[in-house]
């Protein structure tokens, strides 16, 4: 069972964000469309994933995507992780393409493009990291749990992956992605059940309790000030994007284009979560909309937000409904499925 699906990387949202809200021209833009690109392509990767992991059989296996643990110290975090009561499985997820190189001496390894070389982190060694850290993890939370086993897994099928010697130690530790399962079969073979599905799905409830999404300060990540953020409702007509909507009777009109909408207040919102802070209040609110008092009470009380405080003092906060696509958040379904 997918206990905690695949989603869209919070930074993306937040870029994606950013992007509808700072000129076209703006000297951070290259930086800006290239992270993007590379968490895109992260993402991309572990779909790929998904597709053969979805053919493992779910009374025998949880799948949990994403998983972000603090130690103590550090946050670290799990691409894909495939629970059994045999053992645990830590998938560190890669969408690189070209040529992958592991090399004889220091376990570097090399990837190659356009005929450049560039050192780049082992793979191998991160995987086998972060099952360190969750064994020890659990451990901590006094929670037994069966051998926890790590594999690197390149889902680009344009990659090829090379050793600098024959039997290089490490090759038991890396597939493509269309080796992923033959990878966990193999597994299989010399492991043994070592505890029951109940206590299985104790593991699962304790892991998604103590998930904690990334959040990063996006304006903070590519030293943007908050005042270089367009404010005002954004038309939603794709090839116009004004920012500037008019209110006329109940409904947001575009000066530019004529879009008309009832709710292109909610994207406008959204987006000052995702950039600002995750609260707000009244008195920010008709600054950022460039609306009345009374208009943004309006909006934010129809918009049943979890709120503090009282009368004047009163905060309100992001919450899943807030994003347009209105995605329920995943981590919490086992826990309420749970017996």
């Amino acid at each position: 069972m997918n206990l905690k699906p695949l989603t869209l990387p919070p930074m993306v949202e937040k870029i994606d964000a950013l992007l509808r809200r700072i000129r076209f021209d703006h000297p951070k833009m290259m930086n800006i469309q290239m992270e993007r690109e590379i968490k895109m392509k992260g993402y991309q990767g572990q779909k790929v994933l998904e597709f053969y992991l979805d053919q493992l059989p779910e009374k025998k296996y949880d799948i949990i995507n994403d998983l972000r643990l603090y130690d103590g110290k550090y946050f670290f975090q799990i691409d894909v992780l495939v629970l059994s009561t045999a053992f645990l499985l830590n998938v560190e997820a890669k969408n690189r393409g070209k040529e992958i190189i592991f090399e004889r001496d220091l376990e570097q390894v090399t990837l190659v493009r356009n005929s450049r070389k560039e050192r780049i982190d082992n793979p191998v060694i991160q995987a086998k990291t972060q099952a360190r850290k969750l064994g020890k993890w659990l451990q901590n939370q006094n929670c037994a749990a069966p051998p926890i086993h790590y594999l690197f897994v390149n889902s680009n099928k344009q990659a090829k992956i090379t050793f600098a010697y024959p039997n290089h130690p490490l090759n038991r530790d890396i597939c493509n992605s269309e080796g992923l399962l033959e990878k966990i079969e193999q597994i299989e073979e010399f492991e043994i059940e070592k505890m029951t599905q109940k206590e299985l799905r104790k593991i699962a409830r304790l892991l998604l309790a103590h998930h904690t999404p990334e959040d990063p300060d996006i304006l903070q990540y590519f030293d943007i000030s908050p005042k270089e953020i367009s404010t005002g409702v954004q038309c939603p007509h794709k090839e116009c994007k004004f920012i500037g909507m008019e209110r006329r009777y109940g409904t947001w009109c575009c000066p530019k284009c004529g879009t008309r909408s009832k709710d292109a207040h909610i994207q406008s919102i959204s987006d000052y979560f995702l950039l600002i802070k995750p609260s707000i209040t009244n008195a920010e609110l008709c600054d950022f909309l460039h609306i009345n008092p009374r208009l943004a009470y309006k909006i934010l009380t129809s918009m049943n937000l979890p709120f503090t405080g009282k009368f004047r003092d009163r905060v309100y906060h992001k919450s899943a409904s807030t994003n347009p696509s209105n995605r329920r958040n995943p981590a919490n379904l086992p826990l309420n499925k749970a017996p």
